[in-house]
């Protein structure tokens, strides 16, 4: 079904970015994901959400839900405290597109639960953990677990063309995968582009071996003071960026909608300095019309099913 898109009167476009907070199976050496987040990545979060507020902004985490059983989780209730916005992740960073559409159902109701009662908050975007090819497409079973546990939205359908043909074409993606509703209903909002995980450790990864060894002997530990990634190219951050604001100047000349998705953990690695959040807001505030900048709850009340 159709979905389209009405944006704000005075608005020329929309940038939704949301950041997975997780600690990504892609640099444990056990190869587990969760949300139990290590200190520093706290902090790294915690510093983003400062660079929002210098432009105006509010940031969207989607929180992996395992990590709310941990004692302190006082960095998520400042997170909400400061106006940033908190949402589902599963509790296990469980696929979508599970064939165990039962654990899926059980999963988002107990992270339901944790996030009522650990944050007093309610969830009402899902994003899905990894990202889906196809989305949920012929998984009815699946999109009625998500809408039983009062999920109207959900963003998990991901492009696997990047990388393919160049920065232009990187650049066009908020103009592919847009917006659109199954058949039960449930609407679908992709993540559109690159993901910072796919963008510097594999298409910029230089050395899988450096990657390896680090990943078995330092995944999930801190990074200590000036640490440099030994697996990726030395412009890779530049290119990351440079990516980015293109990303941006499309959507804007095309007046779309945008729905980037980055990881803290990822820019704790690779962005210690905190580079590409202000490029981005700062392109976005440089703009003669306006770009609204927010959160993925801000774009799917634009949204306009049929």
């Amino acid at each position: 079904m159709e979905v389209r898109v009405e944006f704000p009167e005075g608005v020329r476009c929309v940038v939704a970015l949301s950041y997975d907070l997780e600690m990504c199976a892609g640099y444990s050496p056990v190869s587990v994901n969760h949300g139990r987040i290590m200190a520093p990545v706290q902090d790294y979060a915690l510093r983003l959400c400062q660079t929002a507020e210098d432009f105006g902004v509010q940031l969207h985490f989607f929180h992996v839900g395992n990590g709310l059983e941990e004692e302190d989780v006082g960095y998520l209730q400042e997170i909400l405290r400061r106006g940033h916005v908190v949402d589902s992740h599963t509790y296990s960073h469980i696929r979508l597109a599970t064939p165990d559409f039962h654990k899926l159902d059980a999963e988002l109701a107990l992270t339901n639960r944790l996030l009522q009662q650990r944050l007093d908050c309610k969830s009402t975007v899902l994003r899905g953990p990894g990202g889906e090819p196809d989305g949920l497409h012929g998984l009815e079973d699946n999109q009625r677990a998500i809408l039983k546990n009062g999920f109207r939205w959900v963003t998990c359908h991901m492009d696997v063309t990047m990388g393919q043909d160049g920065l232009d074409y990187d650049a066009a993606a908020p103009s592919r995968l847009t917006a659109y509703a199954y058949p039960t209903g449930l609407i679908e909002l992709p993540i559109q582009g690159w993901m910072d995980r796919g963008y510097f450790d594999s298409f910029r990864c230089v050395d899988q071996e450096a990657y390896d060894q680090w990943r078995a002997e330092s995944g999930h530990k801190p990074v200590s003071q000036g640490w440099k990634c030994p697996w990726t190219d030395e412009d890779a951050l530049d290119g990351w960026i440079e990516y980015n604001l293109a990303a941006l100047d499309f959507a804007y000349e095309n007046r779309l909608l945008w729905v980037p998705t980055w990881h803290p953990y990822s820019h704790y690695l690779h962005d210690p300095e905190n580079r590409a959040l202000p490029a981005l807001l700062e392109r976005a505030r440089s703009k003669p019309e306006k770009v609204h900048v927010g959160t993925v709850r801000d774009a799917v009340k634009m949204l306009r099913a049929g």
